[in-house]
This record gives C-alpha cells, structure tokens and sequence, in this order.
C-alpha cells in the first residue's frame, strides 16, 4: 500500500514539469546513424539537450555500488532503463544509463529521491540532460524532481549478442555493429577467462574473457554482484553488507555471461577511455560456469619478511569446481638469473584431515636473499591454474616475491615491484619499519606525511595516512606500524602506531632529469614514488617553466618553453582535496582560483608564467591519475628560482644532534643473543626498556630503575626485535636486536 500511494504521489507531482521539455523515446535518443558510425562518432543528436523520456528499469537500484567523495551519503547511484517500445524488452539502440545524482541550490550533489529503491519493471518518466562520459551516453538529472515512477511491468530481459560485434581480438571497440548495443542488457556465450586483474589495492577486480576467435571485452564491477567479500557496501539501501564474488581463475569457461553493456571508448575514439565495450553483470545468476580449473584461494606466507634464520610457510585452499585438484606445486627459487619457467618445483603437502587445504614450507636463507615463487594446480581433466594468476598466452608465469632481512623490513621491501603494475607486493600485510620524515603536516611543509629510508634512493619512500601522524618533524627518525594499501595507484601506509626513535637525519633528494623521455617512459619513475627529488638538467642548465597550465593545477617544468610532455615533469601545488594531495604553502600555482578553492592557501598565490627559470625544483614524487608529478612543500624547493617567493617559517624538530648518537651511550650484548641479553646504560638510568617484534606489537615493556638490566628472551621467536631503552630524562634511545633460535 505504501508503496503505491508513494506512485501516485510522485505522478502527481510529476505532471506538473513534464510539459516544460520535449519527448524524445530512448531509441530516439540512442540512435546514430551508420555514417557516423563509420566516421567514428558515436554522439547523441540530444546532445546537451534536456529532455523528457520513458523507460522501463533494467537494474535495481539497490544494487548499484560506486563509491563516490563529492555525492552526500558517499554512493553515486544510478541505474539502466530500457525503451517502453515492446514491453521494455532489450534491443538496438533501446538502453540508456540514469545518473542518480543531482546538485541542489546550494552546489552539493544528492542521490535522487526513491532512485537506490527502483525495481526492474518500474516504468519511470526522466527529466534530464544528455550527457556522455569516455562516449557512453547518459541522462543527468536537473534537480530532484527528475523522474518519476508510473507504473510497472514485466522486468526486461536480455539479448544474446555476438561478442565479435562489439570488439576485436585488442579489445578495441567496434562502433559500427557495437553501438546498437550500449547501455542495454545483454548476454554474451560461450567465452573464456584470459586473465583476472586486481586493482585499487587488490580491493577490486575484473576479468577479460575471449571468444572463440579471440574477440575481447572486460567483465567490471560497477553492480554488487562483481564486488569482493572485502568491499563494504556504500550503496544504503544494498541487500547485503559486503561484497561476496568469488573471482574466476584463467581458463575457466562461461556458457554466459549476462550484463549491461557500458561504452568505455578506445581505437579512434581519442583521448576517452581505455576498455572499449564492458560488461557489467548485476545478478549472481549472470555468471554460468561451464567448466573451470582448480580454485587457489586463502593464500597465507608467513611471515611475509623472513630472517635468515626463519624458514616461510606457504598455506591456501585449492578446491576444483567440476571434478578433483590432480596435482599442486610450489615453484621457488633464490636463483634472480632463472626465468619463472626455469624454477625448480617440490610437491605442496595436504594438510592431514581436510580435502583441500594444502601448505609448503620454503627454507631459510641468508640476509638479503630474493626469494622468488609461485603455485600451479592441475585438476583431473588436466586444466591448470596459478597462484598468483597469470593470463592464458602469457610467456611465463606471474610470481609474488620477498626479501631476507635480518636487520628488519625496510620501505624497499614494501615499494619495490617485479610484476609492471607498481603495486607493493605486501598489499593488505601489517608491517613495522623505521624511516626518516621527509614531509610533513606541520606549517609552512607539505601537509602529508612522507618517510624514506635513510640513505635510501630509488624504492625506499613511502606516503602515511591515518590518526597520530601530526606530531612529527622533518628529518625525524620514526618506528611506522601499519597496513599496506594502494589507492588509486599511489602506495601507502594506514597507520596504526607511530614514534620517535630520538634519532635525527637528513635525506638528500633524488635528482631526476625532466627531459630523459626513455627513463620517464613506461612507468620508469614508478621507483621515486613517494621519494624525495629533485628536478635538474645536468651541465647548470636551468629549468623553465614551459606548459602554465596543464589542467587540475599541474604544470610543468622542461629545458625549453614547448617542450612535449614526454620531455617536461609535471608540478602539482595549491590543492588539497579528496583527489589532489599538494601542499598549500607554495605560491607558484596554475590559476589563482586555488587561493581559496580545494583548500584556502596559507600564502599568496603567483600564476606561473614562462619567463620563470630556475636552478631545479625539489618534492615528494606523487602517482595519480595515470601521471607522475613533484609536489613542492614550499617555497623552499624551488632553488634559484627567478621571482620574488615569501620567506618560510618551518618549525624544526627539538631533538639535538646530541640525541642523534645516543644509542653510542647504550650496549646492548650478546647481539645477536638465543637467550640472555645485557643492557647498559652509561652514566644514567634505565628506566624503561620495550621490546617491539616487527609486527608493532610489543613483547616486553620492564621498569628497572638501574644502570644495567639482564633480560632473559628465551621464550621469544627468533628474528629482528627493536628495542628501546629510556632514560630518567625521558630521552629514547634505540637498537636492533637479533634474537637467534
């Protein structure tokens, strides 16, 4: 009942503006004629027209789940309609997407009243805009009076489609046969998975499937039928609380697939998006396995940053989903000249009383050994699958890696990457080093804080987010516990614990040279990521400001004003928001609309201008939006620069250079120790001694009040321990402490 009083309500208001705009059917709107097809332009006649059409609800609303920092409530709704031509039902040119979001009076964007509870059958009367995003066409609201439900009918069905008529073996899309089919729900047969990809910090995942003549198209997760038991749902009125996809592995076969169909353009649609054709299934019942290989899933190596004296125990489950798991492998080896086809290979083990849990151990080695490895399952019908997944076709087989460290994980360990894509290989792990601070969130620095490895160059910086962080100086040593995560392609720590180690140190920036296209080419910068550098030309040539404004802040620096890109660094400074990380204590900005827009800035803005030369700009190295830029703290780093910049007043650090070479005044003995270690202090008191293992947790935490203390660690584990030992004067004082079994 109150669902249908709701109806009439909303017709009722409905009414009242649906006279104000012309009617245009979904068909209408969608359709493009073959000769422009041909010419590669796939643009709505209505474009940037506001409209009024009919349609019939493909998608449920509650259901769609994009998470969004500018939409209140944090979900970006929106779903599929179908033309009301045949009862909805799908066909060329009959589907169109529903943006959910509308901006109110005072600028901020709100989901649509009733939007995220919209059944499939609902008939709806839509008042917006034609719009297009990377050439899929959609309807944007005008305010939040823009649609309204009318009636219902039967939910619309799918249209099976040729996977050849909507993109080639490249996965680049083909307009002239694919258009027709965008924004409606289709059905694609018979296909295979090629590869699984992972990303947004292994938070997300989509998969390529092929046809029988090798045509492609990726399966995304914009609906929550494709998102991970990880993902919290944003969606308010979703049906459940996180997501629960379990991904498809290489070579497993669907007799269907189900889906909307999105347009992401690619080939001769230049500058759009990447994916040409996607689907987007948005039930369970989407996705019909035929047959599959084994499943590896619930993979575990511990611990994730051995000792040498720590061997590394490898656990997963490996189940099949159409008959038995035949054979499973490890594949490792600390030999860095082998090919992953080349690595010796050693049986997993079933681990007693279960049917599919299975585990190996990996033996020691010594101190900074790279030890490499991956996992192969066959099943009964002689289908194979990897761990970590590899793509059908690939050369060789992906593979995860790690480090020996006796002395304890460095922020090498966490950035260095072998597999292209610049992610950590510890993504999701809880770690525990020390850096020094690069960056800061104190006045007149970068407002986030950065931590580098002392004398640490390429791999060794990293960005740290979460709750204490704002108690650091620059140049301070810190001891980080934290999680690994990727967001949007830039690594970072979620810190969990954070202190001082009382020891001090200056990093030395990285010089990169701007104009070296071959080592920006390729994510060849993905190294300085989150490291301290320095744009410089070599032989005392300056550097010049060449593009002023590259968009979104960012400009650049070259040799020479119209210089390309691929021979400029860009510069971000000026923004901070949700999408734009840059300090607010430089001047030197793109527009001076930044004064007060994504951030108020702390000191003047200057619009840069191509007369501006310089000695070499310094920075943290950021990744976002597929770009690498230097982000200035201050003023400071531009050096030599050829205008006037206000001065800067950076608050230092209190610790003393005294302090820097305290832990000279502590012994600490045997070390490494299996048992008894003795601990000294000189000419003071110890009043507390901690012990913290790698993890961040901490092992012992005594009280002594005595110059010398003997402390028994028999019971520890074996590996790196930090100590630290403080004095009657509060000062820290530290050491690695290698405890052997």
């Amino acid at each position: 009942m109150k669902r249908v009083l709701l109806l009439c309500a909303m017709v009722m208001s409905g009414f009242m503006a649906q006279a104000q705009y012309t009617y245009a059917d979904i068909s209408q709107i969608q359709y493009v004629s073959p000769a422009d097809l041909a010419n590669c332009n796939d643009t709505s006649a209505y474009f940037g027209d506001t409209i009024r059409t009919r349609g019939v609800v493909v998608t449920p609303g509650n259901v769609s789940e994009v998470a969004s920092g500018s939409v209140q409530g944090g979900h970006r709704p929106f779903i599929f309609i179908a033309d009301t031509a045949n009862g909805g039902n799908n066909g060329p040119f009959k589907g169109i997407e529903v943006m959910g979001a509308y901006q109110n009076a005072q600028g901020n964007l709100l989901p649509l009243p009733n939007i995220e509870t919209t059944l499939p059958g609902d008939i709806i009367e839509f008042i917006g805009v034609v719009n297009a995003f990377n050439n899929g066409t959609q309807l944007e609201p005008i305010d939040g009076n823009s649609f309204t439900i009318l009636g219902s009918t039967s939910a619309p069905g799918s249209a099976v489609v040729d996977l050849g008529d909507l993109n080639d073996n490249n996965r680049v899309n083909i307009p002239t046969t694919g258009e027709q089919w965008e924004n409606s729900f289709v059905e694609l047969q018979n296909v295979t998975v090629t590869d699984v990809i992972y990303f947004s910090g292994n938070s997300r995942v989509s998969f390529n499937v092929v046809d029988a003549n090798g045509n492609v198209i990726n399966v995304s997760d914009r609906f929550l039928a494709q998102k991970l038991p990880s993902h919290q749902t944003v969606n308010p009125f979703s049906p459940q609380a996180t997501g629960s996809f379990n991904p498809p592995v290489p070579g497993t076969f669907y007799t269907s697939l189900s889906g909307m169909l999105r347009h992401d353009g690619n080939g001769c649609f230049l500058n759009s998006g990447s994916r040409g054709y996607e689907l987007n299934p948005f039930d369970s019942t989407h996705y019909n396995v035929g047959f599959a290989p084994p499943y590896i899933s619930n993979f575990d190596r511990d611990p994730a940053i051995p000792t040498s004296n720590q061997s590394v125990d490898l656990t997963m489950n490996i189940s099949d989903f159409d008959g038995t798991v035949d054979s499973a492998f490890v594949y490792f080896t600390a030999d860095s000249t082998l090919n992953p086809s080349q690595f010796p290979r050693q049986p997993l083990s079933l681990v007693a009383g279960t049917t599919d849990e299975y585990e190996f151990t990996i033996p020691q080695y010594a101190d900074g050994t790279l030890v490499r490895y991956y996992i192969k399952a066959t099943d009964d019908q002689g289908n194979d699958s990897y761990y970590p997944t590899t793509p059908i076709g690939a050369t060789e087989p992906n593979f995860e890696y790690y480090f020996v460290r006796d002395g304890g994980l460095q922020i090498f360990d966490i950035q260095f990457s072998l597999d292209g894509s610049g992610n950590s290989p510890l993504v999701g792990q809880t770690v525990t080093f020390k850096g020094i601070v690069t960056a800061s969130t104190k006045r007149h620095d970068l407002g986030y804080l950065y931590v580098q490895d002392e004398g640490g160059s390429a791999w060794s910086g990293v960005w740290c987010v979460g709750a204490g962080i704002s108690n650091y100086f620059r140049d301070e040593e810190v001891i980080i516990t934290g999680q690994v995560a990727e967001s949007f392609g830039m690594t970072q720590i979620i810190v969990s614990n954070i202190q001082l180690t009382g020891n001090r140190a200056t990093i030395a920036p990285t010089i990169i040279d701007p104009t070296d296209s071959v080592a920006q080419a390729n994510f060849g910068w993905e190294q300085y990521e989150g490291v301290l550098v320095e744009y410089r030309l070599s032989g005392g040539q300056r550097l010049t400001i060449n593009e002023t404004n590259m968009g979104f802040g960012d400009y650049s620096v070259s040799d020479q004003v119209g210089a390309s890109r691929a021979t400029s660094g860009r510069i971000l400074a000026g923004r901070q928001s949700s999408t734009s990380q840059s300090s607010l204590y430089v001047q030197l900005v793109t527009d001076s609309i930044y004064e007060t827009v994504d951030g108020e800035m702390e000191v003047g803005p200057i619009e840069v201008a191509d007369t501006m030369t310089m000695d070499a700009v310094r920075g943290v190295l950021f990744y976002g939006f597929s770009n690498y830029r230097l982000l200035p703290r201050n003023n400071d780093d531009f050096i030599g620069i050829n205008v006037n910049l206000d001065s800067t007043d950076l608050p230092t650090s209190q610790i003393s250079v005294v302090e820097w070479t305290r832990t000279e005044l502590v012994k600490a003995y045997p070390n490494p120790t299996a048992d008894i270690l003795n601990v000294e202090l000189e000419n003071g008191t110890i009043a507390a001694i901690r012990l913290i293992d790698l993890t961040g947790r901490m092992v012992r935490d005594i009280r002594p009040s005595s110059a010398r203390v003997e402390l028994n660690l028999s019971d520890l584990n074996g590996g790196a321990y930090i100590m630290q030992v403080i004095d009657a004067k509060h000062q820290i004082h530290t050491a690695r402490i290698i405890v052997t079994k």
